[in-house]
């Protein structure tokens, strides 16, 4: 059984060079909740792959180290709990860890040189690249409430958009960045470079869920895998989980990106006054399953033509919901734009 805690809020309608957001919030499981913390996965491998996944968290949300400061290091995070954050109700998952992340990302390698990808909706322009920051190794045991600060030496920031693509009829979402230095200790994830993954192969997803710590989710099963440029499946991921590197569990080859996927949340209403918060349950199969822009997409990437687009036939409707905090950008203000 699967769980698709999706890609959260946000229903984004794009036509060709104009886009605008309109917002609700549900929450969906399919079936099984599979996700766990990077740091208490029991899988080598999967631990191994997560230390190439990335945060984006938007420059706003961090303080760095002043001249007089006493500890040179470090860079503390302005971040509320996911309760807090979210607006929860009682018991879910992860509610006291903090959640500072709008997009995921993950490091690849083209030659010597090493990039970061991510959604392309989540890196829409030269202002996404310059407000945000990219952290790596972002933990719930390291960066908490109680001890809530980074390392200057994860922090990386986006200085060039390589490649970037938003697509309104094929729906292909992806960009790639180039940071302002190497990753040193990380080795860069291997990716797919022609073909499609087989549809009985399992899938990994690794990422920041609702902006949370570093958290793996695996078993997740494809649904459909005939459409050239995204594969549809069954996994557990949130708004934040945007951009998230997509593993198959048998080769530990990259296939994809994160990019579309469920409403999220259910609003429950306590009282006349008190209303809150909960994942939505889906039984495996239903609701519409995630989209996953497939990594053979990119042509920076393969060295290879990527799939050619249809004409424009149709704009983007509720299917379209990109897996990514739209408030968090600083273009909305930080503003949450629920629509109820």
């Amino acid at each position: 059984m699967k769980l698709a805690l999706l890609g959260v809020i946000s229903t984004f309608v794009i036509s060709v060079g104009v886009s605008s957001a309109s917002s609700n919030i549900d929450k969906v499981v399919y079936g099984d909740d599979n996700r766990v913390l990077t740091e208490l996965s029991k899988n080598s491998e999967y631990k191994s792959w997560a230390t190439a996944t990335a945060a984006m968290i938007p420059k706003n949300k961090l303080r760095f180290p002043q001249v007089d400061d006493r500890h040179p290091e470090s860079v503390k995070v302005f971040s509320d709990t996911l309760k807090v954050e979210m607006n929860l109700c009682d018991g879910e998952r992860f509610e006291q860890s903090l959640s500072p992340a709008i997009c995921s990302g993950f490091l690849v390698a083209k030659g010597s040189e090493q990039f970061l990808v991510t959604a392309g909706h989540c890196m829409r322009s030269s202002t996404d690249c310059s407000s945000n920051k990219w952290v790596f190794g972002f933990q719930d045991t390291k960066t908490n409430s109680k001890t809530p600060y980074f390392t200057t030496s994860q922090v990386y920031s986006c200085v060039e958009i390589m490649e970037q693509t938003l697509d309104e009829n094929s729906k292909d979402d992806y960009a790639v960045i180039r940071l302002d230095r190497k990753v040193e200790g990380v080795t860069p994830l291997s990716i797919r470079k022609e073909g499609k993954i087989d549809k009985s192969d399992e899938l990994v997803v690794i990422g920041h869920p609702s902006g949370l710590p570093s958290i793996i989710d695996d078993k997740g099963s494809i649904r459909k895998n005939d459409n050239d440029f995204f594969l549809v499946a069954n996994l557990d991921t949130f708004a934040g989980n945007s951009g998230s590197v997509v593993m198959n569990a048998n080769s530990g080859v990259v296939e994809g990106i994160l990019v579309r996927g469920e409403d999220d949340y259910n609003y429950v209403s306590l009282d006349e006054t008190k209303s809150c918060y909960e994942v939505n349950s889906c039984k495996e199969g239903d609701c519409r399953g995630e989209d996953v822009t497939r990594i053979t997409n990119i042509s920076f990437l393969t060295g290879r033509p990527g799939p050619v687009a249809p004409e424009v036939t149709e704009t983007r409707n509720y299917d379209d919901n990109f897996i990514s905090f739209p408030w968090g950008d600083p273009d909305h203000g930080g503003v949450f734009p629920f629509n109820y």
